[in-house]
């Protein structure tokens, strides 16, 4: 039996039922990498955030056809100094591991692709842990590519 999703936006109005089932996403990648300790948001805070007149970030959510969140790809804008468009940052995208390899990677990275190109940002970045050998050659399937000439640099606080 083929098994079928779907990709929406969260929006302000599916914030407080889509919120648990992200949040239940966003500590299944925190597992996966190894951050687990650092997961300290609530489902409330999550929807509060969505439903902010200007969200600072906003979720592409998979779904299969029960309507059950199978991942997400959240992204945020950063102004960009020197250019007048923004740039679009893809924080985490997820995919849990039964869905894996069944094209729901590809299909959130369209949607988040498409809402780059026709918000009008200037650029896409992102980060791809060094050891995900499977993620690199998955981003590079949409001819995005390492950055050589910059370090990553970050700061816990």
């Amino acid at each position: 039996m083929e098994q079928t999703y779907s990709i929406r936006w969260i929006s302000p109005e599916s914030a407080d039922a889509d919120a648990p089932g992200l949040l239940a996403l966003i500590r299944g990648l925190a597992d996966f990498e190894g951050w687990s300790e650092f997961v300290d948001i609530s489902a409330e805070e999550i929807a509060e955030r969505a439903k902010r007149p200007a969200p600072p970030f906003r979720a592409a959510l998979a779904q299969d056809a029960t309507g059950a969140l199978i991942g997400f790809a959240t992204v945020f804008v950063t102004d960009f100094t020197y250019a007048k468009r923004p740039s679009l940052e893809l924080e985490m995208l997820f995919v849990t591991e039964h869905w894996r390899r069944h094209g729901v990677g590809h299909g959130l990275m369209d949607a988040v692709i498409a809402h780059a190109r026709t918000g009008g940002y200037v650029e896409m970045e992102w980060n791809v842990l060094k050891t995900n050998a499977r993620a690199q050659t998955f981003y590079r399937q949409f001819g995005a590519d390492v950055q050589p000439e910059w370090d990553r640099w970050g700061l816990v606080l």
